[in-house]
């Protein structure tokens, strides 16, 4: 998740930004490798300005496989305000040009449609080591309402967006000559950031590369030597080539390389481990704790239950093409290619791109073009069963059409897929989202059902769960019944255990554990989620279940003091970016908790709550520190680099 980013305007070298509370290390190869495959488990949605992930994502706290990956789904690090990154163009961009025709990355900040890419300042002079939090928690206390905030911890410097103008002007007038642990901050007025594939395009095109309409429209340049049909096959799954037990191995060596990374980093925050963190190197070859043998996917090929793909132009050119982007916007690239090779795709979701391709022929609106922000047909999301159930939904730009257009629209597809061409395709529900350029603030468009069952149900462990349009769901059915039953062995759990299911999503996991102890307690952001969660746990009899909706910092603290007297054990699967540090800070204040399972779709990112859990007792950490005791990783996403990583904590006596 960390990501690289030059400063427009400056001569400031690249710096990786470390937000607060994690190691300041070069990027290792399992970064890497988990960046790759941060294009391909979400079936490679790209970090282009305008994917619609970006603010649906921050809504649910278990939204975490489909999520934008680039950037981390927390607030401190869902945003950048400067540099290669993509600049959040929230209100939508024109043509890509200057008045002289040459390509302009910053055209989008010209045309007069709404970004707070305009309405951003430069901070200098930040104290040494400032993070992230502090320096928003300041700019807050000071009445400031900051929308994006960036830090380069190397040079003192932040960047920060805001919502309008006269809030960039307070800021200014309020953090000029501020005195912030002894240091005079400056601020200044800074400019938007280049369009990345704008960028790159010019970048060929005064190098002489750009010359034809194909290249002109943009692939990573490593790539361009390559088919079509390998360059997708590289940008969704890029192992589909090497033998499975290979990838193992790989996944296995990048986890190693994780608890090897942790222990060091536990040594340095609580010295008072130090000779347990010792000992423990010596005999699990480096790593803090043990790792067990990384457990196989049931299933190599067509796993992936939801698939989210776009709409663009081919690399031949033809418009309203159904796939997946051969590379990133950053990277200069958003064409679209077809799925139909594809390795983790299903087959009833590529017939699904096939009757959906043939319908946006004949359809007299336009594909949407990321880089104009113009068109109509943006998305097309396919869930699928391990049954025949089968949700469609289809997302629609609807710039400035009608009401009475739009109702049009929602007709013809329902028509379609009723009676007409489609209607033997075997769709049980069928959603339209007409969606729209949004400010900041904006609420998700909801999505309105054109057609069969608002929902859809799916098998695990002998369970029945309810599927809603926007709900989360392991993308492997098969492998999240491995992980879960791993989850439910390494509880160590009797039958008058309460399980806190921190981040529980549809309660997947807590509702497979409910039969095992005496009370299952779920917190979940997302409210949507929160209602499926609870009709789950009525269609499978399970009265022990309680769900709570909210940020699980502002539901735990009042929480954990209800489950003061009870034998508690905490299990947390957050999104990519981990658990907000108030989380980790109300958990480790819970005295009675005494083990928690950890289960890390990106083991990088959630290195800070894992250092978080074994740092000594302090103000903000009261209760005394948690241990990692064994490790493993869990294969969900063959062909790809990523595995979900399982971590035993327990509370340590000592310190």
């Amino acid at each position: 998740m960390t990501d690289t980013h030059t400063t427009v305007g400056s001569d400031l070298p690249s710096e990786t930004v470390s937000g607060e509370g994690t190691i300041s290390e070069d990027q290792t190869l399992l970064q890497k490798n988990q960046e790759e495959e941060e294009n391909t488990n979400k079936a490679n949605i790209c970090d282009d300005p305008d994917s619609s992930n970006e603010m649906k994502d921050a809504g649910t706290c278990k939204e975490k496989d489909d999520s934008v990956d680039n950037v981390t789904t927390n607030e401190s690090a869902a945003v950048s305000c400067h540099g290669n990154q993509v600049p959040k163009k929230e209100g939508g961009e024109g043509e890509r040009s200057s008045a002289s025709g040459d390509l302009d990355p910053y055209a989008y900040a010209k045309d007069g449609k709404y970004t707070t890419e305009n309405f951003k300042i430069e901070v200098r002079n930040l104290p040494r080591y400032a993070g992230f939090a502090q320096f928003r928690k300041r700019m807050v206390n000071q009445g400031l309402t900051p929308h994006k905030v960036k830090i380069i911890q190397r040079d003192n410097i932040a960047f920060v967006a805001f919502r309008c103008e006269e809030d960039r002007q307070k800021a200014l007038e309020v953090l000029n000559s501020h005195v912030w642990k002894g240091c005079s901050l400056s601020a200044s007025k800074s400019n938007p950031a280049a369009d990345p594939l704008v960028k790159k395009r010019k970048e060929r095109e005064e190098s002489g590369a750009g010359n034809s309409q194909k290249r002109s429209r943009g692939n990573d340049e490593d790539d361009e030597g390559l088919s079509v049909e390998d360059r997708l096959l590289l940008a969704v799954t890029p192992l589909w080539n090497v033998p499975y037990e290979e990838q193992l191995k790989d996944k296995t060596e990048s986890q190693k390389t994780v608890l090897g990374k942790l222990s060091r980093a536990i040594e340095n925050a609580n010295p008072g481990l130090g000779s347990w963190v010792i000992q423990q190197r010596k005999q699990y070859d480096n790593m803090c704790c043990k790792l067990e043998n990384i457990t196989p996917s049931p299933i190599l090929n067509n796993y992936r239950n939801k698939n989210e793909f776009n709409i663009g132009i081919s690399p031949e050119g033809k418009e309203k093409t159904i796939g997946f982007r051969l590379g990133r916007y950053k990277g200069g690239s958003c064409t679209v290619a077809s799925p139909y090779n594809c390795p983790n795709v299903p087959e009833t979701a590529k017939d699904m791109v096939r009757i959906f391709q043939t319908y946006l022929e004949q359809s007299t609106r336009s594909g949407y073009d990321t880089e104009k922000h113009q068109g109509h047909w943006k998305q097309l999301t396919v869930r699928t069963t391990q049954g025949s159930e089968v949700m469609v939904m289809l997302q629609f730009n609807v710039q400035d059409l009608s009401e009475e257009e739009i109702e049009k629209e929602k007709q013809l597809l329902q028509d379609y897929f009723s009676t007409g061409p489609g209607k033997d395709y075997g769709i049980t529900s069928l959603f339209f989202q007409a969606c729209k350029q949004r400010r900041p603030g904006d609420e998700e468009p909801s999505y309105q059902l054109i057609l069969g069952k608002e929902f859809i149900q799916e098998k695990l462990l002998d369970m029945t769960f309810r599927i809603s349009p926007d709900a989360f769901f392991q993308v492997n059915t098969l492998a999240a019944e491995v992980l879960y039953s791993t989850v439910a062995d390494w509880c160590d759990f009797t039958e008058n255990s309460t399980v806190l299911d921190v981040c529980c999503g549809t309660g997947t996991i807590g509702l497979t554990l409910a039969k095992h102890v005496k009370k299952v307690i779920g917190v979940e952001l997302c409210q949507q989620a929160v209602e499926d969660a609870k009709v789950n746990a009525n269609i499978n009899g399970i009265e022990n279940a309680e769900f709570l909706c909210g940020k699980a910092e502002d539901i735990l603290p009042d929480l954990v003091r209800r489950l003061y007297n009870t034998e508690l054990v905490a299990v947390v699967d957050p999104p990519r970016a981990g658990l907000h540090s108030r989380v980790i800070s109300v958990l480790r204040k819970c005295s009675n908790l005494t083990k928690l399972v950890y289960v890390s779709c990106n083991s990088q990112s959630a290195m800070p709550n894992f250092i978080d859990l074994c740092r000594p007792t302090s103000n903000k950490f009261k209760g005394a520190a948690f241990r990692p005791v064994r490790a493993v990783p869990v294969d969900l996403f063959p062909h790809t680099w990523h595995s979900e990583l399982v971590i035993q904590f327990e509370r340590s006596q000592s310190t």
